[in-house]
């Protein structure tokens, strides 16, 4: 009897382990499930949290993007009122198939031309504002901007593309003129990052131009099936980029070349900052005369020559995409179309350089240093980074400077007006340009730029805060590019890239890099605490990427 009662108890006792076993992994399992329950409902929350962010601020990039294309024609309605006022028209912005008051066309002299389009007319009552006829850091494009909106900050930079060097003008018709901008591009890859580690060697340079040359080319792909696209020209064997970012096609061009970066407040410029091919869309014929005549002694050694873009042997229809800058993209014809066989000039600035928001590796590209010294370009860029005193002290007059406009936009810079160029002609008020011993070098100079602008890629940041402390932020790029035109009524916005989302690195390029650092102390102290913030934050600004310690000298977050 005690046997079997101790047998019972020892069977209990099993058992009861057992069931504390089974409790205790069943509690585990059921731990694991509600653990995971949770974590799947957060991540559904997060994600259609981070969607519904992300759909707002691509709706307030939209929104802005609307904003800036009205800034745009307002600054060309400004413009056309002052032409209006005895300017003698708006420079560069005349219709197709109209050169006059635009400055010189490509292959004239561009220093009158320039000057002409600036000069106001007979029986001129009232001087008309001389920065409302060209494009520079007065207008109020120029500058980045943010736009608050509760959580949300969108920020937008207006970057004119006349800035930039034109790819296509490695295959312009005129064979000299090809040369010579290959040239010009080799040039400026050269001097892109010249005295930095990041330096791209002259071979290097050589071997990018070499590559792009035979990249367009493609003789190889006419087994693939590929859609007609409207560049397609049978007059030419080239298939011309449609995108800049194609260059990443290339093996000697990768993403740190391409894209900007800042390293220790300063900035390293990419291809995207100085190359552009939608200042004109269509292979730019150069000078008309020149490409006749070298058919004319082709056809005499019994060779083709140089095709004429789009109008075949008897002229015909204008060719070309009928762009800003196109190759013939003129109504009617344009001049040259007659049935001469001759190659219409473009229309407006084409691929002409704005000289009042170029670069330095832009302007280096255009003449070696024997003919234009490095001096003479810095004195230049210095020249338009002064501050205009007059215009300064007339501004006070008028009205007290303020730095917020509606909606709480915040204008960077609109507290100090700089000086800039109305005219190429104007380019004879700095001296070292002056003081250039050959008037021809000059001329050639000047006839190579412009001080107007027609395409303009609107850059768009939306950017979400998640912890100013710890500088933690959501972060949205977009862009646009669009044609401003002047259609003779309220002016037209005519989209080229409408709206893509983009990813690499983009800032402000700054002419005088070392000065500025310096200098940065001294812009923040003049602010109060809210411009601070919004400078402090503005990822088109080189202060956005700088490293703690040095933003902490002179910005302090709230």
């Amino acid at each position: 009897m005690a046997h079997s009662l101790a047998s019972s108890r020892t069977g209990n006792e099993s058992e009861r382990g057992v069931a504390l076993v089974l409790t205790l992994i069943f509690a585990i399992l059921l731990y694991i499930l509600v653990a995971e329950l949770v974590v799947s409902g957060r991540m559904v929350r997060a994600t259609g949290e981070n969607d519904a962010l992300l759909a707002r601020m691509r709706n307030q990039m939209l929104y802005q993007l609307v904003e800036a294309q009205d800034q745009l024609l307002t600054d060309l309605q400004g413009a056309a009122a002052a032409g209006e006022g005895g300017a003698g028209g708006m420079p560069g912005m005349g219709m197709p198939g109209m050169g006059e008051g635009g400055g010189a066309m490509p292959g004239e002299g561009g220093a009158a031309g320039g000057a002409e389009g600036g000069a106001g007319g007979e029986g001129e009552e009232e001087e008309p504002d001389p920065s409302t006829i060209c494009d520079s850091s007065r207008d109020p494009w120029f500058h980045p901007i943010g736009a608050a909106d509760n959580d949300i900050t969108t920020y937008t930079w207006v970057e004119d593309e006349n800035r930039k060097f034109n790819l296509l003008a490695l295959w312009s018709t005129d064979e000299e003129f090809a040369e010579f901008s290959r040239d010009r591009l080799v040039r400026l890859l050269d001097v892109l990052r010249e005295d930095t580690e990041f330096d791209v060697p002259m071979s290097d340079a050589q071997m990018i131009v070499s590559e792009l040359t035979d990249w367009v080319r493609r003789q190889d792909t006419e087994a693939i099936p590929r859609p007609r696209l409207k560049t397609d020209d049978p007059n030419q064997d080239i298939t011309i980029p449609l995108h800049l970012d194609e260059l990443l096609m290339l093996p000697s061009v990768k993403e740190e070349l391409f894209y900007d970066f800042v390293i220790d407040g300063k900035v390293y410029l990419g291809l995207e900052s100085v190359l552009t091919i939608w200042t004109s869309i269509a292979i730019d014929p150069g000078n008309p005369e020149k490409v006749q005549q070298q058919r004319l002694e082709a056809q005499a050694r019994g060779e083709q020559g140089p095709p004429v873009p789009g109008g075949g042997e008897e002229g015909g229809e204008a060719g070309g995409a009928g762009a800003p800058g196109g190759a013939g993209g003129t109504e009617g014809g344009g001049p040259g179309a007659e049935g001469n066989g001759m190659p219409t000039e473009p229309y407006g600035e084409g691929i002409k350089i704005n000289i009042n928001t170029a670069t330095y590796p832009v302007l280096r590209a255009l003449f070696p240093r024997d003919k234009i010294p490095d001096r003479v370009l810095l004195a230049i860029l210095r020249y338009r980074n002064e501050i205009d005193e007059e215009a300064m002290e007339s501004e006070l007059e008028e009205a007290p400077a303020t730095q917020l406009s509606d909606f709480g936009n915040m204008q960077l810079g609109s507290e100090q007006k700089l000086r800039f160029f109305e005219t190429t002609a104007d380019l004879e008020n700095v001296e070292e340009f002056a003081d250039l011993p050959d008037p021809e070098i000059k001329a050639d100079f000047q006839a190579a730029l412009t001080t107007t602008s027609e395409v303009f890629s609107i850059h768009l940041a939306s950017m979400h805060k998640r912890s100013e402390e710890n500088r933690v932020y959501v972060l949205r790029r977009a862009r646009a590019i669009v044609l401003r035109m002047d259609d003779g009524a309220d002016g037209k916005i005519v989209p080229l890239v409408p709206f893509e989302e983009r990813t690499g690195l983009r800032v402000q390029p700054v002419d005088l890099q070392e000065e500025q650092v310096m200098d940065l102390a001294t812009v923040y102290m003049d602010m109060d605490q809210f411009a601070q913030e919004d400078r402090a934050w503005n990822p088109y600004l080189v202060d956005f990427y700088l490293p703690k310690y040095q933003r902490d000298e002179f910005y302090t977050p709230r």
